[in-house]
C-alpha cells in the first residue's frame, strides 16, 4: 500500500513539477529578474499568512486516530473563518506593504493571490481526507489539472503582456481547480455544516502545528523579503531561482515522499509504535537519492541554468553551486515533521524551531549587507544550525546511536561519490564546468546514472532493494524483459 501510494505521489509530482519547469522556462524568457522577485516578494507575504489560514487542519485529520462527523466539521469550520479573516487582513494590509517596499504594484499583486484564500477551506479538508484514506491516485489527478491549468494561464498571460500579474492569476486558478477536484472525488458535503463545539481537541493542535508552519515558511521567505529591501527586487528573483533549480530533486522526489510519510508512519505507529527502523530507512533513501542530485545540479549549474531560465540569468550559476552544496545538510527535516507530528509532539518541532531561527535569521541578516553570494554561502551556516536543534528533540522520542546514524551518511556519501565520478572526468576532459556543452552534458548525466546505479549495488545501499522491486515489476508487465538477466 506505502509503495503504491508513493508511485501515485511521484507521478503526480513529476508531471507538476515538468509543468512548473515548463513555466518557469518560458516565464524567465519574458519577465526579468525584477519582475519575477516583484512577484516572490508578494506570493511570500501571502504564504506566511496562509500558515496561520491553514492552522494544522490538514495534518490533524491525517493523523487524528479517532474522526467521527462532528469533529470533521469542526475543522472546517476553524478553517472557514481562519481563511474569511485572514484574507480580509491581507487585502486590507495590501497598501501598507506595498509602501515598505516602495512599488504600488505590490498592493494588486498581494490582493489577487489572498483570493485564493476563497477556496482554501473547500480544499483543504477534502485533500486531507483523501490522504488519509490513502487515495493517492485521485490526489494526483487533481494536483495535475491544477498544475496544468497554473502552467497554460500563467504562460498565456505573460505573453499577453501581464507581467508579474501573469504569475498571479495563475495560482488563483490553479487554487479554484483544485477546490473543484476536491469535491468531484470526494462529494462529502456534510462536512461544510458549520459547528465549533470540538474545538477544543482542534485548537491546541492547530496552534502549535500553526507556529510550525509559519517558522519554517519564515526561514524559507526571510531571504526574499530581506534581499527585496536592501538589494531590490532583481536581487530576489536571482536569488530565487538559484534555491528554485536547487530545490528540483526536493520537488521531483522528495515532495512525493513527503504526503506518504505522515500517514504511513501514523499507521506503523498505531500498529508496532517503534520508529526507529522507518526513520533510518528514511533518512537512507532521502540521502541517497537528493545528495547524487544536488552534486549533479552543482556539476551542471551553466547547462541547467540556459536550458531553464536563458542567458539573462547567468548571474544565477554561481549561486546554483553554492545553494545546491549547502543543502547537502538539510536531508534529516523531511522525516523530523512527520515523525514529531506521530509521536504527538508537535509542540516539540515548534520549541526547536524557536530555538533554531532567531540565530539563523541574525545570520542571514548580516549577510544580505555583503551581497548575493554571502547570502547563498550563510545557508553553510543556518542549514546545520536547523537540523541539528531539531534532531536533538527527535532523538528523544526516538533514540538511534550516531554509529547508525553515520552508517547512513556514509553510504548516501559512497554513492554520490560514484554518481559525480564520472561527471568529474567529463569537466576535467572539457576544461571547465562552464565549458560543457550539449554532448559533454549528455555524456556527464549518463555516466552520473551509470555510476549511482552501481553505487546502489556496492555498497549495498537500502535504494537497491527498490531497484529490484521496480526490475521485477517491470519484467512482470512486459515479458520481453524476463530474458534480460540480472548484472
Amino acid at each position: 500500500m506505502v509503495r503504491r501510494s508513493f508511485v501515485f505521489a511521484l507521478a503526480d509530482k513529476l508531471s507538476v513539477v515538468a509543468m512548473s519547469i515548463l513555466t518557469m522556462a518560458v516565464v524567465s524568457r519574458i519577465l526579468t529578474p525584477a519582475e519575477v522577485g516583484l512577484f516572490l516578494v508578494a506570493s511570500t507575504i501571502v504564504i506566511l499568512i496562509e500558515a496561520f489560514r491553514d492552522f494544522g487542519i490538514g495534518t490533524f485529520l491525517i493523523r487524528e486516530p479517532d474522526l467521527p462527523p462532528r469533529l470533521v466539521r469542526t475543522a472546517v469550520t476553524i478553517i472557514g473563518c481562519m481563511s474569511l479573516a485572514l484574507g480580509g487582513l491581507a487585502v486590507i494590509g495590501a497598501e501598507t506593504i506595498a509602501r515598505f517596499y516602495a512599488d504600488p504594484h505590490l498592493a494588486g499583486l498581494i490582493r489577487i493571490a489572498a483570493m485564493a484564500f476563497l477556496v482554501a477551506p473547500v480544499s483543504t479538508p477534502l485533500l486531507a481526507l483523501l490522504r488519509r484514506d490513502m487515495a493517492f491516485g485521485k490526489v494526483a489527478v487533481i494536483s495535475v489539472a491544477a498544475g496544468f491549468v497554473n502552467a497554460s494561464a500563467t504562460i498565456g498571460l505573460a505573453l499577453a503582456g501581464f507581467g508579474p500579474f501573469s504569475l498571479a492569476w495563475g495560482s488563483v486558478l490553479a487554487a479554484c481547480v483544485t477546490a473543484v477536484g476536491a469535491m468531484i472525488c470526494r462529494p462529502q458535503w456534510w462536512i461544510f455544516r458549520p459547528t465549533l463545539r470540538d474545538w477544543r481537541l482542534v485548537v491546541p493542535f492547530g496552534a502549535w502545528s500553526s507556529i510550525v508552519t509559519l517558522l519554517g515558511m519564515l526561514y524559507d521567505a526571510f531571504p526574499r523579503l530581506i534581499l527585496g529591501r536592501v538589494l531590490g527586487f532583481g536581487a530576489v528573483g536571482l536569488f530565487a531561482r538559484a534555491i528554485s533549480l536547487s530545490q528540483l530533486p526536493d520537488r521531483l522526489i522528495l515532495s512525493a515522499v513527503q504526503p506518504v510519510l505522515l500517514p504511513a508512519l501514523a499507521g506503523h505507529s498505531r500498529e508496532n509504535g517503534a520508529l526507529k527502523a522507518p526513520l533510518l530507512m528514511g533518512l537512507s533513501y532521502i540521502s541517497g537519492l537528493q545528495w547524487p542530485a544536488l552534486a549533479m545540479i552543482a556539476v551542471l549549474a551553466d547547462p541547467i541554468v540556459r536550458l531553464l531560465l536563458g542567458p539573462q540569468w547567468l548571474e544565477v550559476v554561481p549561486l546554483v553551486r553554492i545553494v545546491a552544496l549547502a543543502f547537502f545538510c538539510l536531508f534529516p527535516i523531511y522525516l523530523c515533521y512527520p515523525v514529531l507530528v506521530t509521536l504527538g509532539r508537535v509542540r516539540d518541532m515548534a520549541v526547536a524551531m524557536m530555538i533554531a531561527l532567531p540565530p539563523c535569521f541574525a545570520i542571514m541578516l548580516g549577510a544580505s549587507s555583503f551581497g548575493l553570494h554571502a547570502m547563498a554561502l550563510s545557508l553553510f551556516l543556518t542549514g546545520p544550525i536547523q537540523v541539528i536543534t531539531v534532531m536533538v528533540f527527535v532523538r528523544r522520542k526516538v533514540p538511534f546511536t550516531m554509529a547508525e546514524l553515520g552508517l547512513v551518511i556514509a553510504r548516501s556519501g559512497g554513492v554520490t561519490l560514484a554518481t559525480v565520478s564520472i561527471p568529474a572526468v567529463v569537466v576535467l576532459a572539457v576544461g571547465s564546468w562552464n565549458a560543457l556543452d550539449g554532448v559533454s552534458t549528455v555524456l556527464a548525466i549518463f555516466g552520473a546514472a551509470i555510476g549511482w546505479g552501481t553505487g546502489l549495488v556496492v555498497l549495498r545501499h537500502p535504494l537497491s532493494q527498490e531497484l529490484d522491486a521496480a526490475r521485477r515489476f517491470l519484467r512482470a508487465k512486459f515479458p520481453l524483459l524476463r530474458g534480460i538477466r540480472q548484472p
